[in-house]
This record gives C-alpha cells, structure tokens and sequence, in this order.
C-alpha cells in the first residue's frame, strides 16, 4: 500500500506530535504485524522462561523466597535475553523505517526487513561498541546536568527526560549516519551532533511528548482488560499468597511479565518511528535532499 507522507520536511514541535500520529496511522497493522510476527520465537522463549522462573519462586510463609540459587542465575540469564531481545526489536524496527521511507509503501516482507537486518548485522555490533564508548565519554557532563535538573522544583524530572531524549536522538541519528553510508563509524557521533545542534532541544522536547502520549495512550488501552483480568482473578480464583504458589498462579505471573515485555517492546517500535521523522527532517536541512529530488523531477521522465 501507497503511503502519503512526507518524510522530508521542516516540521516544528507540534508538527512532529501531529506527523508520527500521521505516519502511525498509516501503517501501524502493516508495522505491528511485522514486528511482532519477526518476534515471535524469541517471545515464545522468553515466556518460557517466565514461566519456569515463577515456578522457582514461593510464597509459603515457611519457606524461602526462592526455592534454589539457580532462580538467582537464571534471572540473570533473562535480563540478558530482555536486553538482546529489547536490542533486535529496535534493530528491525529501524530496518522496519529504512525500507519504509525508501520506498514510500508498505509493500514488502518480514522477510525483506530480516534480510536487511542480517545485511547490516556487523554495523550495528561495531555502533554498539562505538556507542557504549561515546556514553562513558559524556557520561560525566551529562550526570551533571541531570543532579542540577534533579533539585529543580516541578520541572526538574522533564527536564531530565527531554535530556534523555536529546541523548537518545543523537544516539539514532548517529547510527543511521553510519547505516546509510554518510559518515564513518568513528565521525558519526560528531557529524550527528553538528547535524542537531541548532535544534536539539526543540527535537527532545518533540521525541519527549511523542513518546509520552504515546505510553499514555497505550497504558489507557491496556488498562481495561488489566482490570478485567484481575476482577476475574480475584472473584473467582482466589488471590492470596497460597494463590501464586499454584499453577494458576504461576501462569498469571507469567503472563504479567510477558504483558510488560511486550509494553517495553511497543514503545521501542514506536520511538524508533517518532525518532525516524526527526532524523529525517534534520538530514533534509542539512542535504537538501527533498530540494535536489524535486529538481529532479522538473521536466518529467527521459523518454
């Protein structure tokens, strides 16, 4: 399907807000479909593992929490495959935007999204490393700023998100630098920066308030059949301590974590979209390259 939207163009605050509700729009079943269908392995395990690590824990007053150590390692293995997993959804969510943009249609695969994101694997483990260097780099002005915001009556925890943000959209635009050919790895982060520097905040402040109406309105969303479910649960099958020590119990745990995976998950995807238009509109005002296109095409096609 044709997608009417501009990717390329100068946009203020508020037009951000209003072109990701747009873009979202468009082909937000095309983009969850093929999100999630390329995540559903990975998923499968990671309920899995729910699972067997709910069957670890008790809540029996004459027993320990956790039945073994192993519950302590296996924990940790699942926050390492939370992060791969967190990691590979942001990763063919980029891919998702790249042929997305390229091709102004949402006529193509899962496959097509894998193929690409399996082409590009090795740079986005030499960013990953590039990337975690640059942040010790800025860590310690950047810890600065964040205690100075933190003893800011009302506004200091916004402030802190927007610098976030403005972290968070640097780290995008870099990588995509260095994915689509424009800088070296080891210019990326500057050529990034000197790319936003005129209208970082102006694009934090926008990567802020998209993300949060975002998780505002997909926690609205979520939060009917929550209380559904607990209504149930409570009613009918009994929550107390004795309750989480059964299957039930343990299954209802499993779909908890599951359910907040997916939310992390969710917002990723839609960061990277909210992440994309602005990188976008950042490059044209620094290339030109809408400008160059239209001229292109004045006077129509060779015949």
């Amino acid at each position: 399907m044709e997608i009417d939207f501009e990717f390329q163009k100068e946009r203020k605050i508020g037009d951000f807000v209003q072109s990701f509700i747009d873009l979202f729009k468009l082909i937000y079943r095309h983009f969850v479909s093929t999100i999630f269908g390329l995540s559903a392995l990975p998923l499968a395990g990671i309920a899995l593992v729910y699972y067997f690590l709910s069957t670890k824990i008790t809540f029996s007053a004459n027993s320990d929490s956790f039945e073994d150590i192993d519950a302590f390692t296996w924990a940790g293995l699942l926050i390492l495959a939370l992060i791969a997993l967190g990691l590979y959804v942001y990763g063919i969510s980029i891919e998702y935007f790249v042929l997305l943009k390229e091709r102004k249609s949402t006529a193509f695969s899962g496959a097509e999204v894998l193929k690409n994101f399996r082409s590009n694997l090795g740079k986005y483990f030499m960013f990953l490393i590039a990337m975690i260097l640059a942040l010790i780099v800025v860590f310690i002005p950047l810890a600065i700023v964040a205690a100075i915001c933190a003893f800011i009556p009302f506004v200091g925890s916004f402030a802190i998100g927007i610098l976030g943000s403005m972290v968070g959209i640097w780290l995008f635009c870099s990588f995509l630098f260095y994915r689509e050919g424009y800088s070296e790895l080891g210019s990326c982060f500057t050529d990034a920066y000197v790319m936003l520097s005129k209208k970082l905040i102006q694009y934090g402040i926008a990567t802020y308030i998209v993300n949060f109406i975002f998780q505002m309105a997909v926690m609205m969303i979520s939060i009917v059949p929550l209380i559904i479910m607990g209504l149930l649960s409570f009613n009918f099958l009994g929550i107390d301590a004795a309750f989480f020590d059964s299957s039930w119990g343990k299954l209802l745990m499993t779909f908890g974590g599951l359910f907040i995976t997916l939310f992390t998950l969710f917002l990723y995807m839609s960061g990277v979209l909210a992440n994309g238009i602005i990188y976008e509109t950042a490059k044209d005002l620094k290339f030109g390259e809408r400008i160059y296109g239209m001229i292109e095409k004045i006077g129509g096609k060779d015949e």
